[in-house]
C-alpha cells in the first residue's frame, strides 16, 4: 500500500498513548537538564569567586613573605654587629 499503514481505532489510541508517554518523559528530561545547567552555572560562578579570593590571598601572602624576608635580612645584619 505504498508505505501507508492502516490502523484501527484501538491501535491508534495505543500509539498516541505511547507517543504521549515518550513526549512527557522528554519534557521531564528537558526540565532536569535545565535545572542541572542552572546548578552548574551557579557552581561555576561560586568556584570563580573562590578562585579570585584565593588569588588575592596568595598575592597578599607573597607580599607579606617578601616583607618578612626583607625585615629578617635587616635583623640578621643588625644582630650580627
Amino acid at each position: 500500500m505504498n508505505g501507508v499503514e492502516v490502523f484501527i481505532k484501538e491501535q491508534l489510541a495505543v500509539k498516541i498513548q505511547r507517543f504521549s508517554t515518550v513526549n512527557i518523559q522528554l519534557i521531564i528530561n528537558k526540565i532536569k537538564t535545565e535545572k542541572i545547567k542552572v546548578n552548574l552555572e551557579a557552581d561555576r560562578a561560586r568556584l570563580f569567586d573562590e578562585k579570585n579570593f584565593l588569588v588575592v590571598k596568595r598575592k597578599k601572602l607573597r607580599a607579606e613573605i617578601a616583607t618578612l624576608n626583607t625585615a629578617g635580612l635587616f635583623n640578621i645584619l643588625i644582630y650580627g654587629y
